[in-house]
Formats: structure tokens, C-alpha cells, sequence
């Protein structure tokens, strides 16, 4: 082999940008082999690595570099190791190659025999002979990257150069402006300080770092590769914090960025002081506390911004966290300075408190709440120092808002020892001020006067509940009898219940036991009453429905309270509703949790079973809305069957069977028999077994084609939606030879139908097949659209194209298990989408068009965004024609479509924005049948949007149309139309001053 020649071409190639691809593996795989020597190779690049011209030495090293980069590590000979470093390093100071020279060191290093004093030399060579901020942003990167993997790889010959390490270092990034770069260097500097010991040069380095804050810069949109502005201020601020030697110097200037005028920069400080807080020493804080204190105080009145209010909050806890004496500590110095230190939150604050008006008391109350929070030491002197005042003056006023304001402050104190921890000790012996205060035997008065009183009454009882061991049993059972009935009662200031739901939702988690003990049986049986009204079954099913979702520990007890009352016929036909309503949200809750399994089997055997018991001996009659109350119990019953295992499912078909199955094919003659109203459950249950359950029937081709006969046959809606259900799900779940099988069972028995059940059956045919990519899907869906062009049952053909895709509560869905093939609806989109664009062409008669628009409405709606924008160029004329065509929701369904177009790729449109679609968005805003909220609703959307998209030049024509029409729908009957065109109106008439 001539290797010579080979490496000649490939310096030629690379002084020529040519693709040297095939000379780089021809070296490599040759070296791998063994049919020459990496020593060969560097001979052979004598001339090139030992000229006099830089850029012929540059072409050497970069071939070198290639053919390192790319070799396995065992065709690197161990003892050549050493002498290629020794090599590259005495190279360094060629600044021409010096790019080239770190890749090569860098494949190096990932050696077994890369020592630790290759290392030390690579590091030294490094900071003595390369000047790195002379480089261009590879380079740079290169050399950061190099010396990250040394210290990741390497750390005792790191530690052997210690100080040394440290000034190299801090003299390469000095001067570093890009973010990629410094996002390296910034991870690197914690890895440093904790292999070597800053301390001698910790001027050095730091000076090095905090130029830097805070770092501020905008990363390029749409390059994932980029570096986020957020990733980069952790990494600073990591890096700042890394080690206790740089707090005396960092705690200052950090204090001095709080009081900038920039909300980012102020955040940035704070939070780098929390940082701070856990990493330096306590006694560096202690010089700058009334500062901090006096600044974060500032921000946090003047509340100009909740994300910079809740970032000096959290580093005023960090900071006097840091600087409390320990919880056993016996130091009385320490304890001393620690209460001066506080007296910067309390002097004003007491100040505040004893004033004739307290202003800022919210405010107030959070300072406090923090700084006793941040420890037990710090929590009992807040409460010393605060309580005694609170309690006398609310002892001494009737100024309702004075008690409320003080009130407020007392419960932030209260909440700062609710953890045990934490608790003051001055609590017990204040403890009857407290009761006497918040009076746990009053009930809350129903009128809306001094409701806000109230509200803040409700909160200081839920906080002694919270307080550990503050109240007896009597009292605990008092206090949350007197939150129970602020929430059931219903009072003129709806948020006195809303305040009251929520705080038992808090308590339901932490003291789930006293709340199914005494609130639980306040709910339920006020939910028993007689003549209760509607409105107030609905709020007590809400609160019930929110405790329940919120609290585990309790949800299982309010589903079987429900269920019992449900069972027992206490609730009459609309209650009944909502209750089942309730039990279904709370059972979804329920089994979404990860031991989904058990409790699904506990909630089938204690909820479920009992309740479907109760459908199937209740006269249909006794409830108006029976059907309402039977779907509701049937997702229930979805919910908690679809979690439990293969052969528990087996276990309960046998019995669902036997109750439902003669009933499911005995077809009804008529379309009100009141048998089949409980047929959904059996659906439900048989839809959401896993793909594997085995049904209990003999012959599974012969029961699917059974149910499509009965299907085709029935007078009754219920059973034949039924069986259409099943056997579109027992279909979709099967193996391909089977499903071949099944379908043609069912197509035998459907050949000769074409009345409205032979096209439903087509759509639920098509929802199985389709999904899992099946032929004969696409085959069922040329049958509907031949009917469509036919007028064959062509509007029930056109509507029935959203059973195929859409959503449904459990047939075929993903939650049933489901069999979805991937990028089935691609496919779907890519095959019938081409085919109704063709059949509108082709049609002359409107009413054809109209519905071939329908499906295609339906068809849309349901892809996702990525591929509907995939061809969306030739369904564009469509959709607007769906516009003019078509009503309702499957109008603005149209609209929201374009909408989507607009937003996502606004050129695909840009011809037709003022000809075609804002004629008829404003043409959408009418008055008329067809234009229903919805649309007048989706219409002003797209109006809105418009003006950010496309530049005035392009829509100056239709402006005074567009200002005309939403004039008119600024005086629109509906409240939310109204809204949406002030919001239109305004883009539309500043739309000129803006883009001119």
C-alpha cells in the first residue's frame, strides 16, 4: 500500500475543500488492520507537519487529527501514547494549528494510556503556549472541552497542579464572551474548586467569574443547539456559589444587583443568594442584613412584580436561615446577634402593627411569615415579639377592617409554627387569646357583609387545626364543623364557599382521618335533605368532587358515601346526574394513579359492582334522565375495568354475559323498550378488556356477526349503537388472520344493506380497521363516499366520517387499549383526502358538494397539525367553500382550520387573505342560522390574527370592511362576541400606525 500517495491526496483535497471521506477511512482502516503504522503515517506526513509554511503544517496536523479522531482505540499503540503528547504539546505554540493540535490531544486523552502526566503536561503546554482568547469560537470551545474531560477523566494530576490549575484557568477565560463557551467554563469552575484548593487564588478566579453577572443575552430562535439564557445563569450562578471562600467578596455587589432598576437582574441576585445562602459562610451575610432587608422589604411593597416579590421572599428565608443559631445551640452570643438581626423585619413591623392604620399589613404578614419559617429559633422570636401585640389589639377594636387587617397578620404568624418543628412556644399560653379570636363555635353569618372577615376568620381556624397538638378533640371537631358549614351553606359571597372548599381540601391532606370522621357526614347528609335545591347539590358534589381528587386518603370514602346515597334512591332524577357525574371524575382521578391495579380492583368490587346492580334493578321510569345517568356510570365502569388485570377481566365477562348478551341480540321491534337503556354498560365493559382477554363466547366469528345482524335489524338506537360498539372493538383488538375473518363475517351478513344502519356499520367498520391500517378500512370508506355521490343516505354517510376518527368514550380509544398502528392517520389523511377532493371536483350538485365538505370537515379536524400542514395547499379551497356551505360547528371547525393555517404557515394563504377568507370571516359575523356563536366566535379569532401575520401592504384593501363589520359586532347580542370584537377592532384600526 502506498500511503504516501494516499496522504498526498488527501492534503490536496483539503487545500481544494474537497470531500475527503474515502482517503479518511482508506488511513484508518488500514492502521485498524495492521497493514500500516500509525508511525508510518506520521512519516509519511514529515514534509507536510516539518514545513516552513504554516498552512502546509496546518494540512498535516489536520489529517493527523482525522485519522486520531476516528481510530479504534486498540489500533493506538500504549507506548505511542506518550510520545504523541509530547509531540502535540511542543506543537501548542504554533498558533496555525493549534485547532487541529486539541482534537488530536482530545482523542488522546479517551486512552487507557493517557497518564496523569501526559496530563499535566497537556495542562501546562496548554496555559503557557496558547493564548486562548486569540481564537475564534472553535478553538476556544475545543480548549474548554479538552480541559473538562481532563478534569472529568484526570482529577489527581489536576490536583497535583494546583495553584497553578488555578491561574491557567482563570487566565484562559478571562475575557470569554460566548455563551457557548462560558456554559462550559461556568460547569467547570465547581469541578475545580473541589479537586483543588482555591484559597490562595481565590481574588483570581473570582474576579474571573462574577464580571460576568448578571449574564444577559438572547439565544437565536428555531436552534435547538443554542445555549438558553436560563441554563446559562444557572451555570454561573453554580459556579459562583461553588465554593465558601467567595462569599466575603460576593455577598456585597450580590446586594448591590437587588436594587436594580430590572426585574431579571433583580431575580437573578436573589436567587443567587439563596444559592449563596447554603453554600457560604453565615458570618458573611451579617454586614449586609439591614440592606438586604430594607431592599427586599421595598420590592415586596411596592409588589410591582410577583415573580421578583416571590424571589426576595425566598432569599430573605434562605438568608436568615443561614444566619439562625442552631436548634442546640447553647452559644447566648450567637442567640443575641441572631435577635438583632431579626429586629430588622420586626422594628418596622411593630411599628407598622401598632399604628392607628396599618398599611401594608399583606405585606407585612409575608415578611414575617418568612423569616419565622426560616427557623424554629427565629419562629419562636417572631411570635414573642409579634403575637402579644396582635392579640391586644384585636381585643381592644370593633373596626372591622382593623381586625381583618390584624387577623391577616396573625395568621401569617400562626402559619410559620404549623410545622412541628417549628412551633412556637409562646403558642400554648396565648392559646385561649387565639380561640377567643377566632371563635371556633360561631357560625359564618350567610349575608355578604364583612363576608371578607369571614373568609380570613376561616383561614385562622384552619391554621389552629394545622398547629400540631394545639387542639383537643372537642375543639378539632368544632373547628372543622364550622368550615364544613361555611362550605355547605350557601352564602350571598359565593367565595366564602369557594374560600371554605378549598381550605378543607388542605386539610383532607394533611388530617385525612378528622375530616372522614366530621366533615364527610356534614356533606353527605346535607346532601339527604329534603327539598335541597339543585344548586346547592351541585356545590356540595363539587366540594366533595375536589376533596376526593385532592386527598386519596379520603377519596375512597366519599365515592362509597355517594354511591350508597345513589343506591338508595335518595336523590331525585337531576341530582342523581350529578352525583354519578362526581363519582366518575373521582374514580378517573383515582385509577390515573400508579397503583392503578389495586385500587381498580378495590373500587370494581366496592363502587362499580354495587352500582351497576342498582341500574339493573331500578325502573327506567323513576329517572327522566336515566339514559344521562347510565353513560355516566358506564365511563365509570371504563375507568376502573380497563386497569384491572387479564384474568380478573375473564373472570367478571362470564357474569356480564350471562346478565347482558341475550338482551344485546335479541333485536328490539321497537325504539322505546326500556331493557335495552343498560346495554351501554355492557359496551363499556367489553370495550375496555385488553387486546389478549378472551371473550366468553364459543365462536367469536359468529357472535361479532350476530351482533351485526341484530345491529342491521333493531328498531332500537341504544342496541344498535351497542352492538356496533363491540364488534368494532372486538375487530380492532385481534390479530391480522383473525380480523380478515371477523370482517368478512360481518360484510356477509351487511352485503345487500344500504339503509342508515348498513352505512353506521360502514363508519364503525372503518374506525377499527383504519386504525390498525387495515385494507378493507379504506375500502368501507370508498363505499360511504360512492353513497354520498350517490345521495344514498348521503348526509348520515358525510356526518358518520367523525365516528371514524373522532373521539368516543370507549370504543376503540387508546384508554381501552385500543390497537392504533403508528402514523395510521397519516395514511388516512394521505388516501382520503385526495379522494373527496377529486369527488368535489366532480360534483355539479351543491347539496353533493355540501356533504362531501362535511367529511371533509370531520376528517380534518382530528389530524394532527403536522400533517394537516403537510397538504394543506389543496384543501384550502375546500375549507373555504366549507365555509359558505356549511352550519355551526362544523363551520367554525372550517374556520379554526384556516385559523391554525394562518398562524402556523400565513404564506400558504397570502394570496387568497383579502379575495377568499376575509369576505368570509366577515361574512361569518351575521346574525343568521348558520352563524352561531361558535362561528362568529372562530371568525373574530381569525380577524385577530391576521394583523400580526401579514403586513398592511398585503391586507390595506379589506381594512375598512373588516373596521365596518366589526363595528357592527361590537354591539352583538352575546357577551364573549362582543369581547372577541373590541380585541379585532383594535388590531384592525391600529393596524396602520403599527406596520407603516
Amino acid at each position: 500500500m502506498d500511503i504516501q500517495r494516499i496522504v498526498d491526496a488527501y492534503i490536496i483535497g483539503l487545500g481544494d475543500n474537497a470531500d475527503n471521506t474515502s482517503f479518511r477511512q482508506a488511513l484508518v482502516g488500514h492502521i485498524a488492520k495492521g497493514d500500516t503504522s500509525l508511525l508510518e503515517l506520521v512519516q509519511a506526513l514529515g514534509e507536510y507537519l516539518a514545513s516552513e509554511e504554516a498552512s502546509r503544517r496546518n494540512k498535516g496536523l489536520h489529517v493527523l487529527a482525522d485519522v486520531l479522531t476516528d481510530l479504534p482505540q486498540e489500533a493506538i499503540p500504549a507506548q505511542a501514547t506518550a510520545k504523541l503528547v509530547q509531540f502535540f504539546c511542543s506543537r501548542l505554540s504554533d498558533s496555525t494549528c493549534v485547532s487541529h493540535i486539541l482534537t488530536s490531544i482530545d482523542a488522546l486523552q479517551r486512552l487507557p494510556s493517557f497518564t496523569n502526566k501526559c496530563s499535566t503536561d497537556v495542562l501546562r503546554a496548554l496555559f503557557k503556549e496558547v493564548h486562548v482568547q486569540s481564537f475564534q469560537h472553535s478553538t476556544r470551545s475545543a480548549a474548554y472541552g479538552l480541559l473538562d474531560q481532563i478534569i472529568r477523566n484526570h482529577p489527581q494530576a489536576v490536583q497535583t497542579m494546583g495553584n497553578d490549575m488555578v491561574l491557567g484557568f482563570a487566565q484562559m477565560l478571562d475575557g470569554e464572551k460566548d455563551p457557548r463557551s462560558l456554559m462550559i467554563a461556568f460547569q467547570i469552575i465547581p469541578k475545580l474548586a473541589e479537586l483543588v484548593d482555591i484559597k490562595n487564588n481565590v481574588e483570581d478566579i473570582f474576579e474571573v467569574i462574577f464580571c460576568y453577572f448578571p449574564i444577559t443575552f438572547k439565544n437565536r430562535e428555531g436552534d435547538p443547539s443554542t445555549i438558553s439564557p436560563e441554563s446559562l445563569k444557572k451555570a454561573l450562578r453554580a459556579a459562583i456559589t461553588c465554593s465558601p471562600y467567595f462569599g466575603e467578596m460576593a455577598v456585597k455587589p450580590l446586594v448591590e444587583k437587588t436594587t436594580a432598576a430590572s426585574s431579571s437582574v433583580k431575580i437573578d441576585a436573589y436567587e443567587t443568594l439563596v444559592a449563596a445562602a447554603d453554600a457560604y459562610d453565615a458570618k458573611v451575610f451579617i454586614p449586609e442584613m439591614e440592606t438586604l432587608v430594607e431592599q427586599i422589604r421595598e420590592d415586596v411593597e411596592m409588589a410591582a412584580d410577583d415573580k421578583v416579590v416571590d424571589a426576595a421572599l425566598e432569599a430573605l428565608e434562605a438568608v436568615y436561615r443561614a444566619v439562625s443559631p442552631a436548634t442546640d445551640s447553647n452559644e447566648s452570643s450567637d442567640m443575641s446577634e441572631t435577635a438583632t438581626l431579626l429586629d430588622y423585619v420586626l422594628k418596622d413591623s411593630i411599628f407598622q402593627l401598632t399604628a392607628d392604620e396599618i398599611k401594608n399589613p399583606d405585606q407585612i404578614g409575608k415578611l414575617l411569615l418568612v423569616t419565622a419559617r426560616s427557623s424554629a429559633y427565629n419562629c419562636n422570636v417572631i411570635s414573642d415579639a409579634v403575637l402579644p401585640i396582635v392579640l391586644e389589639r384585636l381585643g381592644a377594636t370593633e373596626v372591622l377592617t382593623l381586625r381583618r387587617e390584624l387577623m391577616d397578620v396573625l395568621n401569617y404568624v400562626l402559619s410559620a409554627s404549623c410545622d412541628a418543628n417549628r412551633k412556637a412556644e409562646c403558642l400554648e399560653a396565648d392559646k385561649d387569646n387565639l380561640l377567643n379570636v377566632y371563635r371556633l363555635d360561631a357560625a359564618v353569618p350567610l349575608d355578604k357583609e364583612y363576608s371578607f372577615l369571614h373568609i380570613t376568620r376561616l383561614k385562622g381556624i384552619t391554621l389552629l387545626i394545622l398547629l400540631p397538638e394545639f387542639l383537643n378533640h372537642d375543639e378539632l371537631s368544632l373547628a372543622l364543623q364550622t368550615i364544613s358549614q361555611a362550605a355547605i351553606e350557601r352564602n350571598e359571597d359565593e367565595n366564602v364557599n369557594k374560600e371554605a372548599t378549598h381550605l378543607l381540601v388542605q386539610l383532607a391532606q394533611s388530617t385525612p382521618e378528622q375530616i372522614k370522621a366530621t366533615a364527610l357526614p356534614l356533606f353527605l347528609d346535607a346532601l339527604c335533605e329534603d327539598m335541597v335545591a339543585a344548586h346547592k347539590v351541585s356545590r356540595l358534589l363539587n366540594a366533595l368532587g375536589a376533596i376526593g381528587i385532592a386527598a386519596s386518603n379520603v377519596l375512597l370514602t366519599i365515592l362509597d358515601g355517594i354511591g350508597k346515597i345513589v343506591v338508595a334512591d335518595k336523590l331525585n332524577s337531576s341530582h342523581c346526574l350529578l352525583a354519578v357525574t362526581t363519582i366518575r371524575k373521582m374514580v378517573e382521578t383515582a385509577v390515573a394513579k400508579d397503583n392503578a391495579a389495586d385500587t381498580s380492583l378495590e373500587l370494581l368490587n366496592n363502587m362499580v359492582n354495587p352500582l351497576l346492580e342498582w341500574v339493573c334493578k331500578t325502573d327506567v321510569t323513576t329517572y327522566a334522565n336515566w339514559q344521562q345517568i347510565v353513560v355516566e356510570l358506564a365511563k365509570a365502569a371504563v375507568a376502573v375495568f380497563s386497569k384491572v388485570e387479564q384474568k380478573e377481566q375473564e373472570q367478571r365477562l362470564v357474569a356480564l354475559f350471562d346478565r347482558y348478551s341475550a338482551v344485546a341480540l335479541s333485536p328490539s321491534q321497537t325504539s322505546t323498550d326500556g331493557q335495552y337503556q343498560t346495554l351501554p354498560i355492557f359496551s363499556a365493559m367489553l370495550c375496555a378488556c385488553w387486546p389478549q382477554t378472551n371473550i366468553p363466547v364459543e365462536d367469536k366469528s359468529a357472535f361479532v356477526g350476530d351482533l351485526a345482524a341484530v345491529a342491521l335489524s333493531t328498531q332500537n338506537d341504544i342496541q344498535r349503537d351497542v352492538c356496533f360498539e363491540i364488534l368494532a372493538s372486538i375487530i380492532n383488538k385481534c390479530t391480522s388472520v383473525e380480523r380478515s375473518k371477523l370482517t368478512k363475517s360481518v360484510f356477509d351478513r351487511a352485503e345487500k344493506d344500504c339503509g342508515l344502519a348498513g352505512i353506521l356499520l360502514r363508519h364503525w367498520l372503518a374506525r377499527a380497521l383504519i386504525a390498525c391500517n387495515d385494507q378493507a378500512g379504506y375500502e368501507c370508506v370508498r363505499w360511504l363516499l360512492a353513497q354520498i355521490t350517490q345521495r344514498s343516505y348521503s348526509e348520515q354517510a358525510a356526518d358518520g366520517f367523525n365516528i371514524i376518527l373522532g373521539n368516543h368514550d370507549w370504543a376503540v380509544t387508546p384508554e381501552t387499549h385500543g390497537v392504533f398502528r403508528l402514523l395510521f392517520k397519516q395514511r388516512f389523511y394521505a388516501t382520503v383526502v385526495p379522494e373527496i377532493t377529486s369527488s368535489f371536483k366532480d360534483a355539479n350538485d351543491d347539496s353533493i358538494k355540501t356533504d362531501l365538505l362535511v367529511a371533509l370537515t370531520h376528517s380534518v379536524q382530528h389530524m394532527p397539525k403536522n400533517v394537516l400542514m403537510s397538504g394543506i395547499s389543496e384543501v384550502i379551497p375546500l375549507l373555504l367553500s366549507a365555509i359558505r356551505l356549511t352550519v355551526d360547528k362544523l363551520k367554525a371547525t372550517s374556520i379554526r382550520t384556516i385559523t391554525m393555517v394562518i398562524f402556523e404557515t400565513p404564506e400558504t394563504v397570502k394570496d387568497e387573505i383579502v379575495t377568499s377568507i376575509i369576505p368570509q370571516l366577515t361574512s361569518s359575523l351575521s346574525l343568521t342560522k348558520a352563524n352561531t356563536v361558535h362561528v362568529r366566535r372562530a371568525a373574530l379569532d381569525t380577524l385577530s390574527l391576521i394583523p400580526e401575520k401579514y403586513p398592511f401592504s398585503t391586507v390595506q384593501a379589506a381594512r375598512k370592511n373588516v373596521l365596518d363589520a366589526l363595528s357592527k359586532a361590537r354591539d352583538d347580542h352575546k357577551r364573549l362576541v362582543r369581547n372577541d370584537a373590541v380585541k379585532a377592532y383594535n388590531k384592525w384600526f391600529g393596524i396602520e400606525d403599527k406596520l407603516l
